[in-house]
């Protein structure tokens, strides 16, 4: 970057001799400003003084902020250059190329146009070739990805679930069979235990005794057919849902020595 100082090779806006007519010419920008002529006047001037000092110390962002709003309160094409190069000088290259093109296009006569002229090359090779790297890593990222995925798949073959079969539902038939079977059973057990209840004066003792020792004995039955019944369909139930096992889809490929098979049969 070329010194920063009042008469050097820099442009930039001498904030103490602006011209009344140079404001006039601006006035459009600053018609809804609240400050007057010589309040924008040393804003802009004080702007400028930090920004100078700023980046004679190497502290760009602040040099930086402080020729924007210098640029901002004047308008000043010679600003622009000002910011081009502490954006140049930050590796800010689009910011730096905008400034450097606006420049140009209010000074487009300016002694310095070719140097200014050569450094928008450079920004805008700098750009595109940061651009192409993008693209370009991007690609390579999405292409690794495919790469990955593709090794994954050949290390670990294809599957399919299987299913445990018969026995399941074997399972849950059998014990909804029981299940029926201990119902009965305790519907026989009560009706003994209710004959043996209303049984008529005068019946055949033996009778009675009988039902009196055959109902219980059908209850109890029937209430151990009925749990292990319910027993076996839950049993079933979880047998299907977690059972089975994954099984190798067989893999057919063909090549220069003929047709190969892969898998479990």
């Amino acid at each position: 970057m070329r010194r920063l100082t009042f008469g050097g090779e820099m442009r930039f806006l001498l904030i103490l001799s602006i011209s009344f007519a140079f404001l006039v010419s601006t006035k459009g920008v600053h018609a809804q400003s609240t400050q007057t002529r010589d309040e924008r006047i040393a804003e802009a001037k004080e702007a400028f003084d930090l920004g100078t000092r700023a980046y004679a110390d190497g502290e760009f962002e602040t040099a930086l902020t402080s020729f924007r709003r210098a640029y901002e309160l004047t308008s000043s094409p010679d600003l622009l250059y000002n910011i081009a190069t502490v954006s140049d000088r930050m590796r800010r290259d689009a910011d730096a190329l905008r400034a450097y093109e606006g420049y140009l296009e209010a000074r487009p006569k300016s002694s310095d146009r070719e140097h200014v002229e050569s450094r928008i090359a450079v920004l805008r090779d700098a750009i595109e070739a940061r651009r192409r790297a993008e693209i370009q890593a991007e690609i390579e990222a999405r292409e690794a990805a495919v790469d990955a995925a593709a090794r994954v798949k050949a290390e670990r073959p294809l599957t399919q679930h299987v299913g445990p079969g018969p026995g399941p539902w074997i399972t849950i038939g059998v014990g909804s069979a029981a299940l029926v079977t201990g119902a009965v059973f305790i519907g026989l057990g009560k009706r003994d235990q209710k004959k043996v209840e209303t049984a008529p004066a005068g019946s055949s003792y033996s009778l009675v005794q009988d039902m009196a020792d055959r109902g219980p004995k059908r209850s109890k039955a029937g209430v151990a057919l009925m749990s292990v019944g319910g027993a076996g369909i839950i049993g079933g139930l979880i047998w299907q849902l977690t059972g089975g096992h994954e099984e190798a889809i067989p893999e057919v490929s063909i090549g220069p020595t003929g047709i190969s098979v892969k898998g479990t049969f």
